[in-house]
């Protein structure tokens, strides 16, 4: 009897440790890499900073002048022609209205593991949607970027760490993940040179034929790209997402995450008394929606009418939209870079305001360098 028990107690350890072993084969890779997301959406540590804390000298410094477009644009037309204006109003981007409902994730197991690179370990506890880093040296700029499918222009006036700021952080645009071929990134161009704000430099063709290295790396790996085109465009104002659209977003967000923390504590049987606004870090929002295989713009696309509208084209990975991306950046480029743009090739596009018209862009199209 007593060598049964024994052999069934080896047995039921042996079942025990297996099942713990493949939960945590599970979890590793479900964390290193979920479905086909090119960010690894890391939980923030409790003792984050509240998203509506304070933004301090920060903002102060940052050297903006006014929320308003137009009023803006009114603005800057007064100001000396030589100088350099900033962008306010956030009207970087479209609206991302057309986000459809978070899908159902790709296999994991289709997705080779990949480590996420030291650099980023302390700021992934501070912000879990930072998904890489910019860096022009020859424009000073050395900023991480975030992206918030579930709500875009979140970080539009906020900085890292989720407190208000002017300038706010730069961010990828919605429609993006791998096999896309096209990284688009909004920033602001600020008048102290901040974020975008040295982007208009690149007009002078002296400067981007002497400056054509760009860096942005991902989590996973250092990526270099070379500048290939700069071009101005506009955006139509029914196309912009107002600052009322934003607020009346957060508003939401903010509400439906505080009742969802309120929910979790409840399961767990603890007091949600004194659970305010105040609450909620950045880990508590949900920001991040599954995209899926579908383009999100591809009815604009087809609607284009000849209007190159650069910011539907983030999904690159058709050849004829990216053959016709490329053809539009090329008639429209400032001057000639000597760089090509082949099918297969990595883009990576930079937008910001610019004033040569009302709701005027300045865009930077660079390729990826390919490693041996």
């Amino acid at each position: 009897m007593k060598n049964r028990f024994l052999y069934v107690f080896a047995i039921l350890s042996f079942l025990a440790l297996m099942g713990l072993i493949v939960f945590g084969l599970i979890s590793s890779k479900d964390m290193s890499e979920r479905g086909i997301r090119l960010f690894s959406l890391k939980t923030a540590s409790s003792d984050d900073i509240p998203i509506t804390a304070q933004s301090g000298e920060d903002e102060a410094a940052s050297g903006s002048d006014n929320d308003d477009p137009e009023s803006a644009l009114e603005d800057k037309a007064s100001e000396d022609s030589a100088g350099v204006s900033d962008n306010e109003a956030g009207d970087l981007t479209v609206s991302g209205e057309d986000v459809p409902a978070d899908t159902e994730e790709s296999e994991a197991e289709d997705v080779p593991e990949r480590e996420v690179l030291p650099r980023y370990y302390d700021l992934l506890d501070i912000n879990p949607y930072v998904s890489g880093w910019l860096t022009i040296e020859g424009l000073g700029l050395d900023e991480p970027v975030v992206y918030t499918p579930n709500s875009q222009n979140y970080f539009l006036h906020r900085s890292i760490d989720g407190k208000e700021q002017e300038r706010g952080s730069l961010f990828i645009a919605v429609n993006w993940q791998d096999g896309y071929n096209n990284t688009l990134i909004y920033g602001h161009n600020m008048k102290d040179g901040s974020s975008f704000g040295a982007l208009n430099k690149y007009e002078d063709p002296n400067f981007g034929r002497t400056h054509t290295k760009i860096n942005f790396d991902s989590l996973y790996e250092e990526n270099e790209y070379e500048l290939a085109a700069v071009f101005l465009s506009q955006i139509e104002e029914d196309e912009l997402e107002t600052e009322s659209d934003r607020e009346n977003e957060d508003e939401e967000l903010m509400e439906a995450s505080l009742e969802k923390k309120k929910q979790e504590m409840e399961e767990k049987g603890e007091d949600t008394e004194g659970i305010d606004e105040s609450s909620i870090t950045l880990a508590d929002l949900d920001l991040y929606s599954d995209m899926g295989d579908v383009d999100i713009y591809r009815e604009e696309k087809d609607e284009d009418d000849g209007r190159f509208r650069y910011y539907y084209y983030t999904d690159l990975s058709d050849k004829a939209d990216f053959d016709y991306f490329v053809e539009h950046v090329k008639e429209n480029a400032l001057y000639d870079t000597g760089v090509d743009m082949e099918w297969g090739d990595e883009l990576l596009t930079l937008s910001t305001c610019n004033y040569h018209v009302k709701n005027g862009r300045l865009i930077i199209v660079a390729k990826k360098v390919r490693k041996d």
